[in-house]
């Protein structure tokens, strides 16, 4: 079997290259969202935060990759919350999805930020905590992605302009949904996490195992999803779990253990369709 493209694997216990048959450790560390650009890995990385603590360690970092190896971690931007999610560059900015406070950051060339916020912020003990974990933009659209899980509710997919005014919405299959992928047809394909497969709006969907998908990349020829075991949050940092290669017609090709739960999975050449492509 050849090994294929390289794909980068955050995760709570480091971040991992990987291809088919293959998946090496390359940084120690509790990584969320992780992108590429220009040769260099971004990601969230939560620098030793728990619930409680006043101050707050969510950094974002930046990694060069040369020959196989990786370089120490570059801060770019530190005090954010330790609850963030994914991070993506679009339309010359930076964006990140501050989950606890229900916001989408952004940051220009400079890391100079500025605050889109999406929803009130979360009450203490309250139930209307969307936990926004997803972010896609598209020419001058943004999408982002409501898990929904805490209000019980099904996951929604949002559209918004590029000030972040909403523009549409659709209801998707289940709760607790992750990623956004606009297919090369305009179709739109996301993790269904509690039913472990990938799921396209137009009602099809990929059984990936009986695990909790998370972590999706889609190239021209195949695509990645992460899934893992899933546990109480306590327990989380330690469970292990896979990457399933598909071929375009959702056939799987192999299918790859990795020891830690994946949060995110990009491909490494970029070539990948869970990025965002500006206007």
């Amino acid at each position: 079997m050849t090994q294929g493209p390289e794909y980068v694997v955050a995760s709570r216990e480091g971040l991992y290259i990987v291809t088919k048959t293959h998946c090496r450790r390359v940084a120690s560390g509790q990584y969320f969202g992780v992108t590429v650009k220009d040769g260099a890995i971004y990601a969230f990385e939560n620098a030793g935060n728990r619930a409680g603590e006043a101050t707050p360690r969510g950094r974002i970092v930046r990694f060069s990759l040369r020959d196989g190896a990786i370089s120490d971690p570059e801060i770019l931007v530190e005090r954010l919350h330790y609850k963030c999610h994914q991070v993506d560059f679009f339309d010359g900015s930076f964006f990140v999805v501050d989950t606890e406070n229900q916001r989408i950051l952004e940051f220009d060339s400079d890391w100079r930020g500025t605050t889109h916020q999406i929803l009130p912020p979360i009450e203490a003990g309250g139930t209307a905590d969307a936990h926004i974990n997803s972010l896609l933009g598209l020419g001058d659209r943004v999408y982002v992605l409501f898990h929904n899980g805490p209000r019980e509710r099904p996951s929604e997919l949002l559209e918004y302009d590029r000030d972040f005014v909403e523009r549409h919405r659709t209801t998707l299959g289940s709760t607790g949904c992750h990623d956004i992928v606009r297919l090369e047809d305009g179709r739109f394909l996301y993790c269904e996490s509690t039913k472990g497969q990938i799921t396209r709006d137009d009602g099809l969907s990929v059984k990936i195992d009986q695990l909790y998908t998370r972590g999706l990349a889609v190239g021209e020829d195949e695509i990645a999803v992460g899934s893992s075991l899933y546990g109480k949050r306590l327990t989380r940092d330690f469970l292990p779990g896979f990457v399933t290669f598909l071929d375009r017609s959702y056939q799987r090709l192999a299918r790859l253990y990795v020891p830690a739960a994946p949060t995110q999975i990009r491909r490494l050449d970029g070539a990948d369709l869970s990025l965002s492509r500006p206007r």
